[in-house]
């Protein structure tokens, strides 16, 4: 027996899992930096890359909260600049992968998505070509729940018709994705992309069951 066999329902994360951020989050800390410098500081890319990477490392909430009250010791700068940041969404696009992966291991499991999304991720899924392959959607902003609340887990499951025990949750955060998926009991699957992959594990309650450096190995892990 396989030990996958007893699984149905793959889960998965969208933000740096099925949906490459990375060219979203380093416009808008290109904008950070020329707002800073605007007003006399002098900030490169990488010094907010580097501050981005510290917060992940230390859980902390907000990177470019963090970012900008590391680098810019002027309360009333950091207010002025936070104004005219704005993350532009319309610049994610899927993984190459995404839509065969999907389509390969939706041949063998059912698959859903669990994601801290603004409003619209039905339609953003279309227009990525990955809708068809979803059979349930759990996101924030439709259900006014943010991972890590298990509640926005408890929904998926229930909506799904999924057991905890049958179903493996697939992300690239720990706290958002690992830690609750396995405190209810389902398997987990980190996947290495995006800044989430800086967030280090510290016990066995944060350490995913199986970890993967992209999307294409997940086809080889799982089938």
């Amino acid at each position: 027996m396989g030990k996958f066999d007893h699984v149905k329902w793959l889960f998965f994360d969208i933000g740096d899992t099925l949906v490459n951020e990375w060219v979203p989050v380093d416009h808008i800390i290109g904008q950070f930096v020329k707002e800073a410098n605007g007003l006399g500081y002098n900030i490169t890319m990488e010094d907010v890359r580097s501050k981005f990477i510290q917060s992940y490392s230390n859980y902390i909430a907000s990177p470019m909260q963090y970012a900008i009250s590391e680098l810019v010791p002027s309360e009333e700068d950091r207010e002025y600049i936070k104004s005219r940041l704005k993350f532009q969404k319309e610049l994610e696009e899927p993984y190459a992968e995404a839509r065969a992966v999907l389509k390969q291991l939706g041949e063998r499991y059912r698959i859903g998505i669990i994601a801290n999304q603004s409003p619209g991720t039905e339609e953003r899924m279309v227009k990525y070509g990955l809708r068809s392959y979803v059979d349930v959607i759990a996101c924030s902003a439709e259900q006014g729940l943010s991972k890590p609340d298990m509640r926005l887990y408890q929904y998926a499951l229930k909506t799904a018709g999924a057991e905890p025990n049958e179903s493996i949750m697939i992300g690239d955060r720990i706290d958002n994705d690992i830690i609750p998926a396995k405190s209810l009991g389902m398997l987990t699957i980190r996947i290495m992309q995006g800044y989430g992959r800086y967030q280090p594990s510290t016990d066995d309650k944060d350490t995913p069951d199986f970890t993967v450096n992209d999307l294409s190995a997940l086809t080889a892990l799982l089938l």
